[in-house]
Formats: C-alpha cells, structure tokens, sequence
C-alpha cells in the first residue's frame, strides 16, 4: 500500500484513494467554502495519496444536490485553486471529479431530469431525451470544466461515469434505449465518455491525468455484466484514460405500479454487505486493461485492501466513508497503529444528511472541518474529546 504509484504524469506517495463524496460543505453558488478546504487538507495530513473531489457539476442546471462544488464558470477558480494547492501542499495528488447529474437531476431544485433516453431513474421523473447537438454541447461542457480544473492546479480529472448518473446512463443498456449513433451497441453506448477523453486528451495534452469510474457491474436486466464493462474499460483505455475506477451498482430494483423503476440515488453499502463486495469487478477489469485499476468497496480492513494490491486484484484502493470517520488511516496503518482507526460503522448517518440537503455528518466523528474529534477517543489519539 506505500509503494509509490505513477499515474500518466503524477506519481503519489501511496497507493490509497480517498474516493469521492459529495458533501454539501459548496456554498449556495457552488463556490468552495473553507469548510471543504479543511476537510480536504485534514485527509490530505493523515497520509492519503490520491484524493479525488467530490462530484463536480459542469453546469448549474445539471445538479443532483443543491450544494455541490462547481466547475462550470471562471468565478469559481479561486476557490478551486485553494483547494487544489491546500491538498497538493499537503502531500497528496489533487483530483476533481467532473459530473453531469442526468436522469438523477433533482427537480426539486427547478431543473429538469434530462438523459440519453427516456428511461426513469428518480421516482416519478421520467427525463427528456437529449438531442444529438445537446449530447455535443455536454462533451464540450465536461472538456471545459476539464480545462478549468487544470487552470485551477488539480492534477488531473476523474469522469463519472458510474451510479446511472448521465454517462453511466449512456453506458448503461438498462437506460440507453437510443437508435443513433449513441446508442445500441457498446461502441455507440461508450461514445459519449469516449468522445470526452479524446477531446480533454487532444486539448490538455498527456501531462493532465483523466480517470473514469465506471460500474463494473449493474444488478439490473439489461444492465451492465462484467463481461460488457472489460470491453467498456478497454475502450476507455485505447481512449486515454489513463485509470479506470471501479464502482458497481446493486442496490435492488423495486417496482412501482404507477411510477415504474425507482432507483435510489445513492450507492452506500450498508452494514450488512461483506467486505469488498467489488473485488472480483475490479480483479476481471484488470485483466483487461493495461493501465491502472482502482477498487473501491467496503475496503477500511488494512489487511483486506493489502491483500487485494497483493493479489494483483488492483494497483490502488479507494476508500470513501472510512475517511469521514478517521482522516487519518492512512498514517495510523503506516505507523503499524491498526488499532486506534476509528472505523465506519456504515450506518448511512451521512448519507441521510445528504438527502435531506444538510451538510453530511459522522456519528463517529464530530468534526468533518480539521482535525477529528471522535466520541470515544482512540488510545493515543491527542485532542480527541
């Protein structure tokens, strides 16, 4: 886990992830608060090598969440470029991840649920189907914030492209439904994304590093198989992706007479998954690919994600949660001090937070902003109350 990694043009310390979540810390303008900056830097203290920023919309319409960070106008450079040198200076490689909210757009903030087809994922919100020429405008969309996040100082992009948010649901067969030539066959369903890597790559050069998450697998008929996302990944690849991020999607499926599909919008694995339920998505996309492939899931257990980098199931592991609780994982594993973690008890306390469009929170740890303050202090931790 403490080897160095290079990734395109960066190389981080370590090769631990802190995965991206969103927090509603943005101000109501989507702006970067100093709230995020602390949070940010805390983790980028405890020793994270890679620390990717929480879903970041290319354009104000395109939200899921109403205090997401924004990357869709010059006004919010300055304060992305506090956050991108307050993780640098601390040590870890700066990532934002860039995200169009599709048929998860949240009506409930006066915008319109649009996608690559009019298949429904929030209850009772059937999205309008996106033109060809707006399709062209989202890839134009998605380079620009691309562009800004380099002008910013982050190191590279992640793309989203997994949880049925819009790229997913281009991948997706379950949601893309589309006769043209974005929609049918698994080059057509991969256009949109791969449209996007080419053109941050013919614009930003090989020096500005472009990671994709994607679901390894979708628990839905037709969804995504393993099979489908290798030939998904590679085509990411032969792209210029230079990661590959591994996600899955496998909350159930429930019906609704009236509405149909319902899908939540979070993913959160709940106390009663087994740990590293995406393993074996990632370990089949790493036969697939040639550059590096990152698993997430449930993977806070030290010797779990040791195990996972030995096995050569991956060549990164990510965490998200778990860094919530303890920011400092990643130092207390490498100082051999297991255990003081304070670990993640995935009670879903965050993720309701989220939803009812407060600031996440953690019943572990009562301070997200700096430096933690846990409920019951763990041996040697300094200051905890």
């Amino acid at each position: 886990m403490f080897t160095p990694v290079s990734v395109g043009a960066v190389t981080a310390r370590n090769r631990i992830v802190m995965a991206p979540m969103v927090t509603n810390f943005a101000t109501p303008d989507n702006e970067i608060s100093d709230h995020q900056i602390t949070y940010y830097a805390e983790r980028a203290i405890g020793g994270v090598g890679t620390i990717i920023v929480e879903a970041s919309v290319i354009h104000q319409g395109v939200r899921a969440f109403e205090r997401q960070v924004g990357v869709y106008e010059d006004r919010l450079l300055p304060g992305l470029s506090r956050l991108a040198d307050a993780i640098r200076k601390n040590g870890a490689v700066a990532l934002m991840q860039v995200h169009h909210a599709g048929p998860k757009i949240n009506p409930a903030l006066g915008l319109e649920p649009v996608s690559v087809s009019p298949v429904m994922i929030r209850e009772g919100c059937v999205p309008r189907q996106l033109s060809v020429d707006e399709m062209h405008q989202v890839r134009r969309d998605f380079v620009a914030a691309a562009r800004r996040a380099r002008r910013a100082g982050f190191d590279g992009i992640e793309l989203h492209a997994a949880h049925f948010y819009l790229l997913s649901a281009s991948i997706s067969p379950y949601t893309n439904r589309r006769d043209d030539e974005y929609g049918g066959s698994i080059p057509n369903r991969t256009r949109l994304t791969r449209e996007i890597i080419e053109n941050i790559r013919a614009e930003l050069g090989a020096d500005f590093t472009v990671w994709v998450r994607i679901n390894g697998f979708e628990a839905f008929d037709p969804g995504v198989t393993v099979a489908e996302s290798r030939q998904v990944a590679a085509i990411f690849a032969d792209a210029g992706a230079d990661v590959i991020h591994v996600s899955a999607y496998m909350s159930p499926a429930a019906r609704n007479a009236k509405t149909g599909l319902d899908l939540p919008t979070g993913v959160g694995l709940s106390k009663d998954v087994p740990p590293g339920p995406y393993l074996e998505y990632a370990g089949a996309i790493k036969e697939a690919v040639d550059i590096p492939v990152v698993a997430v899931g449930k993977l806070d257990d030290p010797l779990l994600a040791a195990q996972a980098l030995s096995d050569n199931t991956c060549d990164m592991v990510a965490l998200a949660r778990q860094f919530l609780c303890d920011p400092h994982w990643v130092r207390k594993v490498q100082q051999g001090r297991e255990e003081e973690i304070v670990h993640c008890k995935y009670c879903q306390t965050c993720h309701r937070a989220l939803y009812k469009n407060e600031e996440i929170y953690c019943i572990q740890n009562r301070n997200l902003y700096g430096k933690p303050s846990y409920r019951k202090p763990p041996a040697g931790e300094d200051g905890a109350v």
